[in-house]
């Protein structure tokens, strides 16, 4: 058998070194002189026809080849996509194109493939290269929106579950790689433009819509040069404008979730309380075990979960991005080579919001309330805790929002290769990357009054203002809360009449900047052995530096202006609601809103799924007084700063040789990291602002470090080392049939925004409840990270067999298992603040590694055929199917609601008895399939794919936090193309065809949460190559 290692390993990075072309020409040529030696030896070869017909094959089956070839060569588990020329990955991002590799599932925001998890697991256990770099985001983590880069402007992607040595360290789950053109290596001459038309249906049904149709223009060019005195050089550039719309609907509540007990004998708390049955993130069941008895004195008393609020949100949205990538590859010599690459996306986000609230949500009435003159609704609960139907009384309220979103990113990089001679190489590479995120919110509240702007009564409502409402949640097909109200129209904008509580915020809401700056240096040795047949070894250096401001407030309330507020909802109210169909797709056929009347008649007005809304940037200026300015970002104790340095050194050898009659080939190495954590925090006395109420009384609306005061810096910080071995093998146990296995230790990293040092206070958390007390408004608090928290490291086997019967069929079967080492856990501690000059203690948890051990293991199957042998037009079918499944026993427990270990101030360690289920690692789906059925006649292309994601736990940012399930999920896509001629091609693309929601729950997977609802995204393009 011929030895493959050299070659693969070649292809495998995508470039061939001086040296590794060299090995690649000898084996080549021995190759070719052997085959006339075989021939004489075989008497009964066949003589090759001149007539036999060569097809060449292109297209989704060359496609599907190519990614049969990347997996057979390589010496690793790999599972990759190529394309001869740039803009041909049959994707609309790259997100949505690594999909459709076995394993790979995506979070989807705005309707597209955002972040990645490979295997079921999430995006944090994976890491993410360009060009063999790392890359930054805005996110405060470590995954990669690839929504923010154009597919077409990469000509290879691949996942790398197993690791290597030579492989930057930071995936337990595995590592994605993209690749851009080398003008070189490509060496051809070509220009190409697109332009791609969008259209979204869902965009169709809103009113003055700002974008009805979206346009997606990339245009490249490539092109070498063979020069005298300098040597060879090429360069490629590619630009991308995509503009469009991201059409969007939600059901949503409060991130704030209280947990109120359910005890008739106790009206002082839970809901058997006149008032709120508890406040954001608090728990009023006592759960906190007696060291006497064991047992907490409220384990097994029935809760209900409340949020402060549910609501629903219409957007109207604009997506700008504009991307350049180039790159020069100059090859003086033979011996030399210098590449020069740089990447720039810029991309604004702009969403104009409506919102409609029910701000009482923590006041269901009890069981024991009168029903007298209540809406016939009784109260259910789930044993889960989770609320079915409720009544209540309500005062709604209407937010006019304006957010807009700016991320940029620059990364880049210079690398030199140098052969010193025929069989040593030496290369260096330096890059940096930095992502800047910013996001700008402005809001307008409006609350109802008894009276409306003209001093008539609204109709439905008591002397406050407050409507009888009810609410069902998820029943008789719907998927969503629905409300009932008596005589109250939700559309009768002049009823939000509070003049006293008018409420414009204008926030800084994020300010992130990250940067990776890297070096690293790397030696490639071809060896004489018969066993060994390549050396290589390196050292990298890097460091990473994440700062991330929290929100900056500009609150106006004192507006108290009858007149004015009179004007402002006469010029600014919305004559009608701004999109048709609301929400309707989920609501199984009945209204979102219903209006009843004394005697329980369904009133036309007010029935339906449309509200009151108002332009956001009228009523903030009416609100104000001028238009809203964005306050520049601040200091305070929640500010994140960290800084990553770490330095890694490998060694791995490559072999490939004969044991018998079988051909084994792989890798084996060590790669050695060292890290050090900075994370700096702020303290120091802190103030509260204050407003008034309705009810004349004064509220806490932020706390804030007192303006002028000195700060005190604190530090805090880790460091570890780790060693990182790895073995990969492939046995060629006959022409067809390949046997894999790989042991290897991994790591991952924290999120930067997880080391952070910095200070929240949950009392404040939920911006639809109001604080009275200085007390309460400090509540508990939750570290903005730990700078102490250490990596997750696994232990990690796989195994798989793969049989390639022809280029078109693979069919792959792999097992593989993780042992993971340290868990998490939340840590509750004391922390003294002084607020308005009082020293207030509170319980500030923490996220910490412990020395738990958990496993994971699961299964994956690939299979890919073509049916060429079928007569007619049945031998232009493909079809592709990828499975994973796979289990684990990790856990991750609720901050609020789930166990964890209290530390009083004297070091008495309290155990907190959980009320909801701890979750199972971060981003785990236990099943993720995908299939592709495809046609292919000549230049004629179609697809059609299904995606698939089970149920998986999505963290928020800067943990511990609230459990925030993702629903199950299938997706329909589909593509056809047809090439016109040899420069010409016309396409048609659509994603989520089939209108599949996203659906989440906090905090126990069955609690409603939210709904988002995006509708399909169609695309229709025309590709000209020269």
């Amino acid at each position: 058998m011929i030895k493959l290692n050299k070659v693969s390993s070649a292809m495998e990075n995508g470039k061939f070194s001086r040296v590794l072309s060299k090995t690649v020409y000898t084996s080549t040529l021995a190759c070719m002189m052997a085959i006339p030696v075989m021939a004489q030896e075989n008497d009964t070869a066949p003589a090759v026809d001149d007539a036999t017909e060569v097809i060449e094959v292109k297209g989704i089956r060359q496609t599907i080849q190519d990614s049969i070839s990347i997996k057979r060569l390589s010496t690793s588990i790999v599972d990759g996509l190529s394309a001869d020329d740039i803009g041909d990955l049959p994707a609309l991002s790259i997100g949505e194109a690594l999909e459709t590799l076995t394993g790979a599932s995506s979070h989807r925001e705005q309707g597209g493939a955002t972040e990645i998890s490979i295997r079921g697991l999430g995006p944090f256990l994976g890491s993410t290269v360009f060009n063999g770099r790392e890359a930054a985001n805005g996110s405060g983590d470590r995954s990669v929106n690839f929504s923010q880069f154009p597919s077409e402007l990469f000509n290879k992607i691949a996942i790398y579950k197993t690791q290597e040595a030579s492989l930057i360290e930071g995936g337990v789950s595995g590592q994605i790689s993209l690749e851009t053109v080398k003008p070189l290596d490509y060496g051809k001459t070509r220009f190409q433009a697109q332009v791609k038309g969008n259209w979204n249906p869902g965009e169709s049904d809103i009113n003055n819509s700002a974008q009805d149709f979206g346009s997606r223009i990339t245009a490249s060019f490539v092109d070498q040069y063979e020069t005298d005195n300098i040597g060879d050089i090429g360069f490629s550039i590619g630009v991308q404008k995509d503009l469009k719309s991201n059409p969007e609907q939600e059901a949503r509540t409060t991130s704030g979730w209280a947990s109120c007990k359910i005890d008739p004998s106790d009206t002082g708390s839970g809901l058997y309380n006149s008032g709120d049955c508890g406040s954001s993130g608090t728990n009023n069941l006592n759960l906190e075990v007696d060291p006497a008895t064991g047992v907490a004195p409220d384990q097994g008393v029935p809760y209900i979960f409340v949020p402060s609020s549910y609501s629903y949100r219409q957007n109207i949205t604009e997506d700008d991005r504009e991307s350049i990538f180039a790159a020069v590859q100059w090859r003086p010599s033979e011996t030399f080579e210098v590449n020069i690459d740089a990447q720039y996306s810029d991309r604004v986000f702009q969403e104009t919001r409506n919102d409609f609230l029910f701000p009482n949500s923590r006041r269901p009435d009890s069981a024991n309330v009168s029903r007298d003159g209540q809406l016939p609704v009784d109260l259910v609960i789930t044993d889960e805790g989770s609320l079915v139907s409720a009544t209540y009384l309500q005062r709604p309220e209407t937010i006019s929002a304006f957010q807009e979103r700016m991320e940029e990113y620059k990364g880049g990089g210079i690398s030199f290769i140098y052969d010193v001679s025929d069989v040593l190489s030496i290369s260096s590479d330096f890059s940096v990357s930095k992502t800047e995120r910013r996001e700008n919110i402005y809001e307008t509240r409006l609350r109802t009054s008894n009276t409306d702007i003209n001093g008539n009564t609204v109709s439905g409502t008591d002397a406050n203002g407050y409507a009888e409402a009810a609410i069902v949640v998820g029943q008789d097909g719907s998927l969503i809360p629905l409300m009932t109200l008596r005589n109250f129209d939700v559309n009768n904008a002049e009823a939000f009449a509070n003049a006293s509580e008018v409420r414009t915020r204008v926030d800084t809401n994020q300010f992130r900047n990250n940067t990776i700056t890297a070096f690293r240096t790397d030696f490639e040795y071809l060896t004489d052995s018969e066993v060994i047949s390549q050396i290589k070894g390196g050292v990298r250096y890097s460091k990473l530096e994440y700062v991330g401001y929290p929100r900056t407030r500009e609150e106006y309330t004192d507006f108290n202006d009858a007149d004015a507020l009179k004007a402002g909802i006469t010029n600014c109210k919305n004559d009608s609601f701004p999109e048709s169909g609301f929400l309707s797709s989920v609501t199984g056929g009945q209204p979102l809103f219903t209006n009843l009347d004394d005697d329980g008649n369904v009133i036309a007005q007010g029935t339906g799924n449309t509200y009151a809304t108002f332009d956001p940037l009228c009523i903030a200026t009416m609100s104000i007084g001028s238009a809203p300015v964005f306050p520049d970002p601040e200091d305070t104790v929640a500010k994140v700063d960290v800084e990553e340095k770490t330095t890694a050194v490998y060694l791995q050898a490559d072999y490939d040789t004969l044991i018998g009659d079988y051909g084994v080939r792989g890798n084996f190495g060590i790669r050695y990291v060292t890290t050090d954590v900075t994370s700096l925090g702020l303290r120091g006395p802190l103030e509260t602002t204050t407003a008034i109420n309705q009810e004349g009384l004064e509220v806490i609306t932020s706390i804030d470090l007192v303006s002028g005061a000195e700060l005190i810096e604190v530090a805090g910080g880790s460091s570890y080392s780790e060693l990182l071995p790895s073995l990969n093998v492939v046995v060629d146990v006959s022409d067809d049939v390949l046997l894999r296995g790989a042991v290897y230790r991994a790591l991952s990293r924290p999120s930067p925004s997880d080391m952070g040092f910095g200070r929240s206070f949950n009392g404040l958390a939920d911006e639809s409840e109001e604080v009275e007390s200085i007390e309460v408004a400090i509540g508990t608090a939750t570290a903005n990270g730990n700078p102490n928290i250490k990596p997750f490291t696994s232990w990690n086997a796989d195994v798989a067999i793969e049989w390639y019967p022809n280029e078109d069929t693979i069919l792959a079967f792999g097992t593989y298992y993780k042992s993971f080492e340290g868990g998490f856990e939340n840590v509750s501690t004391t922390e003294t603040f002084t607020v308005d000059g009082q020293e207030l203690d509170t319980l500030v948890t923490v996220q910490q590694t412990n020395n738990d051990t958990s496993a994971i293991y699961g299964v994956e199957m690939t299979a890919t055929h073509a049916f060429s042998y079928l007569p007619s037009i049945w031998s232009n079918f493909g079809v592709k199917l990828s499975y994973n499944w796979a289990d684990s026993d990790f856990e991750v427990e609720d901050t609020n609601f789930g166990s964890s270990n209290i530390v009083a101030a004297d070091g008495t360690v309290i155990q907190r008895v959980g009320i909801v289920d701890p979750a199972e690692i971060f981003g785990f789906s236990d099943t993720v399939m995908s299939g592709q059925f495809y046609y292919q006649d000549g230049g004629f292309n179609a697809q059609l794919i299904y995606k698939y994601r089970s149920e998986y736990f999505q963290q928020y940012l800067s943990t511990p936090g609230n459990l925030r399930y993702v629903g199950s999920t299938g997706v329909y896509e589909a593509r056809v193309s047809y090439k016109v001629n040899k420069n010409l091609k016309v396409s048609v693309e659509a994603i989520n065809l089939f209108d599949e929601p996203k659906r989440q729950f906090i905090p126990s997977p069955n609690n409603f949460g939210e709904i988002n609802v995006y509708g399909p995204r169609i695309y229709a393009g025309i590709q000209y190559k020269l």
